[in-house]
């Protein structure tokens, strides 16, 4: 059973985005089912480390979209995203060195931050968007 699901909610009425937040979910799910089913550390490492690399990669794509629509909360949505960032990494390297394992814990908060940023933030600037004609309804 997957940890998240998708549901309409979370749209950012952006499709690109979307997809992106969409792999984030799979990615985190994925994960989840390695922990699950007590896959190597080896098989559940690679899968952390995909995670973090496309989080970089949807959060430059994220923020450079932002730049570019002018948006005026674009600083507090980049620290948001480089403290999370940050923790992941973190995390990543803690793993990577037999300083921590992957648990409900860790998954639970990966699920709970995506799905709050998503469902708070990234909202913000999806109706700023919106409101300027920039995304689809």
């Amino acid at each position: 059973m997957p940890l998240m699901s998708w549901e309409n909610r979370y749209s950012v009425h952006l499709p690109n985005i979307d997809a992106q937040h969409k792999k984030l979910f799979d990615l985190i799910n994925q994960l989840h089912d390695a922990m699950g089913q007590g896959r190597a550390n080896e098989v559940m490492g690679k899968i952390l480390t995909e995670l973090v690399a496309y989080t970089k990669t949807h959060f430059q794509a994220e923020e450079a979209l932002l730049k570019s629509k002018n948006y005026p909360d674009l600083a507090a949505h980049q620290q948001q995203h480089r403290k999370f960032t940050d923790q992941v990494m973190q995390f990543e390297k803690d793993f990577s060195e037999g300083r921590a394992t992957i648990s409900i814990k860790m998954m639970n908060f990966l699920r709970d931050w995506l799905t709050q940023h998503i469902l708070q933030t990234d909202q913000r600037y999806s109706a700023f968007l919106q409101a300027k004609g920039q995304a689809a309804s």
